[in-house]
């Protein structure tokens, strides 16, 4: 009986709100009215122990108030500290746009690549890890630059005419441009003969018994829409092992597929231990075979995949045996 009392009567109390902190006015009061009652009776004198009851009120008063006071002052002093502002390449619709190409260019251009930009521009791509011994700042010095990165006019305006990404749009876009050898219209002959060839090698790949392709996939091999690099390693692979085709990926923003294929796959096959001698062959590889990244990845599922990733742009004509960079 007196166990069931005692629960009762804790109960209420333990789900019961704690009451606030007391105001230091309050601890100043009960610290005061201690200190006096312990120390009163042993005074002989009652004026002596008023007047120390007043220094001790004084004092504490001024401890209060310097802790109020710096308190305040910290807590103004956060709320009124302004937040960095960002650098000038990264502000606005045109800070956005040149982002995301710094992120492409850092990423998928080859590290020797020369890149002509603008002086934003730059500061964006040295900001997103590319070495500014690569970066020539466009102006008349700026002639025999790899790519160039800068707004449409003077990107266009450089002698860039191939387009190899694009990001944002009107005034405020981006584009990363280069200047094939031969000039434009050779080109254009050498990227239509390279686009058929894309398309013969992807239809013998779908007849291939060492490659199961499906769904998109299959249709992106027939369209020509994969690159010549990744068409000839996927040959290669398939004469060590059957290999399934998950994905192509990689295609650069901005610019048509036919133009600027695929330039990723993600394929699944061997078990682990022939999946990493099939990664050190690729990684193995010299240009223009070598891969920018190649790496075994856990799929969703959970499954083991070989992932291999060409950088940007890819050669044209090695299918035909007229390749050029």
């Amino acid at each position: 009986m007196a166990g069931s009392q005692t629960r009762q009567a804790v109960s209420p109390a333990a789900h019961g709100t704690l009451p606030g902190a007391p105001s230091w006015g309050r601890v100043l009061a009960t610290t005061v009215s201690l200190w006096i009652g312990r120390r009163a009776a042993r005074l002989r004198h009652p004026r002596l122990a008023l007047v120390l009851a007043v220094c001790v009120v004084v004092a504490a008063a001024a401890v209060v108030s310097v802790v109020q006071v710096s308190g305040t002052s910290s807590r103004t002093a956060s709320a009124s500290r302004p937040h960095a502002a960002p650098p000038a390449w990264a502000r606005g619709a045109a800070g956005t746009a040149r982002t995301q190409a710094a992120t492409w260019v850092a990423s998928q251009l080859s590290s020797a690549e020369t890149v002509g930009c603008d002086a934003l521009m730059c500061a964006a791509l040295r900001a997103h890890g590319v070495a500014a011994s690569r970066l020539v700042p466009l102006g008349p010095g700026a002639a025999g630059v790899d790519v160039v990165v800068a707004s449409a006019a003077p990107a266009s305006a450089a002698g860039a005419p191939v387009l190899l990404a694009s990001f944002g749009s009107g005034a405020s876009g981006v584009e990363v441009r280069t200047a094939p050898p031969g000039g434009a219209a050779a080109y254009q002959r050498a990227a239509a003969a390279d686009l058929a060839a894309r398309r013969s090698a992807g239809a013998q790949l779908l007849h291939s018994q060492r490659i199961a392709v499906a769904g998109p996939a299959a249709g992106q091999l027939q369209a020509g829409q994969v690159d010549s690099r990744l068409l000839i390693m996927l040959a290669m692979l398939a004469s060590q092992h059957p290999w399934r085709v998950v994905a192509f990926g990689g295609a650069s923003p901005g610019v048509a597929v036919a133009q600027a294929p695929f330039r990723e796959v993600t394929i699944t096959g061997p078990d682990a231990a022939d999946l990493a001698t099939s990664l050190a062959m690729v990684r193995a590889q010299r240009a223009p075979y070598q891969p920018a990244r190649a790496a075994i990845v856990r799929l969703p599922g959970g499954q083991t995949a070989l992932r291999i990733d060409f950088t940007a742009p890819g050669p044209l004509g090695l299918l035909t045996g007229g390749a050029s960079g």
